[in-house]
């Protein structure tokens, strides 16, 4: 079983409405990120922050998902990924956005197949698709002191362009679509101030 780092923290500026709690065929989004990870075997570390009650009541009490509160999340994704490395159990572990809902859980088998070992290097794997990188990203836990000891305003893919690192086609343009604005929503789904979670709106 490999942790999964889902980050949740945001406030969903540029989307006008907030994010996680968004109509995502017939559930939310953060719950289907979430769901997913968890069907591919996962225990999920999902860290929250802007609104992050609002989240952990859609999953408490909940078996194999653990809520971490990230105080300092108007820092970014970094700090988010840096709040939840302390619970890490597994020899690697998966960062995933949560705003990509569309990624399903057959993307995170096909970054686990095979093991990391000391020849060659430890290495990240990326999904990618037509070159291009996105999520999820599957990382070595030997790597933890190092990502910790980063400014929590940083960037983790500036540290993992640093490192060894593996680009896996995920076949699907799934592993680079987020959702950050409104536009991006109703290219995919329609109207993001549509339908019962309108009333997110941030």
């Amino acid at each position: 079983m490999h942790d999964c780092i889902v980050a949740a923290a945001g406030a969903s500026s540029r989307m006008g409405a907030f994010k996680p709690l968004l109509d995502f065929r017939g559930s939310t989004i953060v719950q289907t990120v979430v769901g997913e990870a968890f069907a591919a075997g996962c225990r999920v570390l999902l860290v929250v922050g802007h609104r992050g009650d609002e989240i952990a009541r859609l999953f408490a009490p909940s078996a194999g998902v653990e809520v971490l509160r990230n105080a300092g999340w108007e820092c970014g994704l970094l700090s988010s990924i840096q709040t939840a490395l302390p619970a890490i159990r597994s020899k690697s572990f998966f960062v995933m956005l949560g705003d990509m809902p569309f990624v399903g859980r057959e993307a995170y088998g096909l970054l686990a197949r095979g093991t990391f070992g000391a020849d060659p290097p430890p290495r990240a794997r990326i999904a990618s698709f037509e070159g291009r990188k996105g999520h999820p990203v599957l990382v070595p836990s030997a790597w933890i002191p190092e990502i910790l000891a980063l400014p929590p305003e940083g960037l983790l893919r500036d540290y993992l362009a640093t490192m060894p690192v593996e680009l896996v086609d995920s076949g699907s343009d799934a592993a680079l679509v987020d959702l950050d604005t409104p536009a991006d929503y109703a290219d995919r789904l329609g109207d993001p101030q549509s339908g019962p979670s309108a009333g997110t709106r941030h």
